[in-house]
């Protein structure tokens, strides 16, 4: 989550939704996700804030593997074919 705590929301009414887009203040990431027009603003931002840490959760997961699939493909310096 964002060091500082800020997010900006911004809303969209699409019939008898709502889109709502949510961008952390300190590092730009966005998220969106649909939710009732009636929903209260202290529920939404709540959502907010859950998507946000999971989306850097995957974020970071998909770090690691790609770090760790990157080392797998390291030569090991042997001469020769590899078959």
């Amino acid at each position: 989550m964002s060091k500082t705590g800020q997010i900006y929301l911004e809303f969209a009414r699409v019939g008898n939704a709502m889109e709502v887009r949510a961008i952390d203040a300190l590092d730009g990431l966005e998220v969106s996700f649909m939710a009732p027009v009636n929903t209260p603003e202290a529920e939404i931002t709540l959502i907010s804030r859950q998507k946000l840490a999971y989306v850097r959760k995957r974020q970071a997961e998909n770090r690691a593997k790609q770090e760790a699939q990157e080392a797998a493909k390291k030569p090991d310096n042997r001469r020769g074919i590899i078959v």
